[in-house]
């Protein structure tokens, strides 16, 4: 009894299963269907490629912005820097009169 209980639970563990699940050997597929599954990978790939572009020129155009950001600042930082500079140029010292000697007012 035991033998024939053995073999009906060795039976069940080696049965084939549907192959389609366990990826095993695939069926050979029809013209019809490898023609279908081109044409979706082909849509794919240029859907793709296009929402690639899309993205590059994207961050393309944030980075001109933050380029251009960066320059307008460091821009004004130095033409700040170059307002607080010491001026520079020829005087001279002129004495006071005294107040006696200027004209009358009028």
């Amino acid at each position: 009894m035991n033998k024939s209980r053995a073999a009906v639970v060795e039976s069940r563990m080696n049965q084939t299963h549907d192959q389609r699940f366990l990826g095993g050997p695939a069926r050979s597929a029809s013209w019809l269907q490898r023609v279908l599954f081109i044409m979706i990978g082909t849509v794919f790939a240029v859907t793709a490629f296009f929402f690639l572009a899309v993205a590059i020129a994207a961050g393309a155009v944030i980075a001109l912005g933050v380029a251009v950001r960066w320059w307008w600042v460091l821009r004004r930082i130095r033409a700040r820097a170059k307002a607080s500079e010491a001026l520079e140029g020829e005087y001279s010292v002129v004495e006071p009169r005294p107040i006696e000697s200027r004209p009358p007012e009028r």
